[in-house]
């Protein structure tokens, strides 16, 4: 159903999200397209098409998808620039919350994540390789840095480390979609995902922490609290933003979870190429900085992404062609949730989703 078309008198105006990638864009000096203010960004509005509005929220969103990965690599870069590369840990093998402890190598400024079997390995390194050469994805998304072998003959999957250069790295993965199983799976495999979702925050929120670790008093290791279901510790929806607050400590981190988040949503609000099962956001900061550390933040885990037209043909093949919807519905869903919980704003209470 349309939105009520607003009063002639009135100019469209662009949402919230857009309004602070306009903001954001201008303090770091990014150059929009054309006079950004002048796009048309909301659909439904006097003079401007769905078409026109998908347009100028493209280009808004790139600008500040930039600005925003701009805004949060900055202080990385001289911060470890700034100190000894003697002292750097690179990585926490401790905060690896994947179940392939063994399949993750840190060297240096990359990561290397072996090549997994099943064809999930080869999916990974395709739609990694992918998102980081698109324009609309590589501010969202991890550095490709292309597939190595060891000596062993082992392929690894090489790209850019989030923790490089920190002395004492703090890990949030957190799992975003309410759907982690791929098109054709075994019933086995969607059976226990859907109770899974359905007795966990993955059906409610879109949302669920893989693992992470809260620093004690004064980013002590002393006190410092583990989290996730890999802790076997999962938050309650009552518990989630408050977890979620005390990993990230500071306004200015929380700040830029907003900015990525905000983004993000909007990229997702109108891109009908992917849908992603089973990835997660990864964030970290040097607890060796303290409050003055700035938050990384990147989305992984590709090995269950499908294009939309894998997803047309499965609601065909199921009988559901009428109601298929050209987005990734349960990643939305858990973006807002993000916000929601932050302070941001959200997708389904800009769009009136349920």
């Amino acid at each position: 159903s349309c939105r009520r078309e607003r009063p002639p008198s009135r100019q469209p105006g662009p949402s919230a999200p857009a309004m602070a990638s306009l903001r954001l864009a201008a303090r770091l000096r990014v150059v929009l397209p054309a006079p950004a203010t002048s796009l048309c960004l909301r659909p439904f509005s006097v003079g401007c098409s769905h078409s026109d509005a998908q347009e100028g929220q493209r280009k808004v969103l790139h600008a500040f998808a930039l600005a925003g990965a701009a805004a949060a690599s900055v202080g990385c870069m001289l911060a470890s620039a700034s100190r000894d590369s003697a002292a750097r840990c690179d990585g926490d093998r401790s905060q690896i919350f994947s179940g392939h402890v063994s399949g993750i190598k840190f060297e240096g400024g990359n990561l290397l994540k072996k090549l997994q079997d099943e064809g999930r390995g080869s999916r990974e390194a395709e739609y990694l390789e992918k998102l980081s050469s698109s324009p609309a994805w590589s501010p969202f998304v991890p550095k490709w840095n292309g597939v190595v072998k060891d000596a062993e003959g082992h392929a690894w999957i090489s790209m850019s480390n989030l923790t490089a250069g920190m002395k004492k790295p703090v890990v949030m993965d957190l799992k975003v979609g309410t759907r982690h199983w791929s098109p054709g799976e075994k019933e086995k495999k969607k059976m226990k995902e859907l109770k899974k979702a359905a007795t966990t925050t993955i059906g409610s929120m879109g949302l669920r922490i893989v693992g992470c670790r809260i620093p004690g008093e004064g980013y002590a290791d002393a006190g410092a609290e583990d989290w996730g279901y890999k802790n076997k510790r999962d938050p309650t929806p009552e518990e989630f933003p408050i977890v979620l607050q005390r990993f990230f400590r500071t306004e200015k981190r929380m700040n830029t979870v907003r900015q990525y988040a905000s983004a993000l949503v909007e990229h997702f609000r109108f891109q009908d190429e992917y849908v992603f099962f089973g990835s997660s956001i990864l964030m970290a900061y040097d607890a060796a900085l303290g409050d003055e550390a700035p938050l990384r933040i990147a989305m992984i885990d590709f090995g269950h992404v499908h294009t939309m037209a894998e997803m047309r043909a499965e609601a065909e093949w199921e009988g559901r062609l009428e109601s298929f919807e050209a987005r990734d519905v349960g990643y939305i869903k858990g973006l807002d949730s993000l916000l929601e919980m932050l302070g941001g704003e959200g997708v389904a209470r800009m769009q009136g989703l349920p």
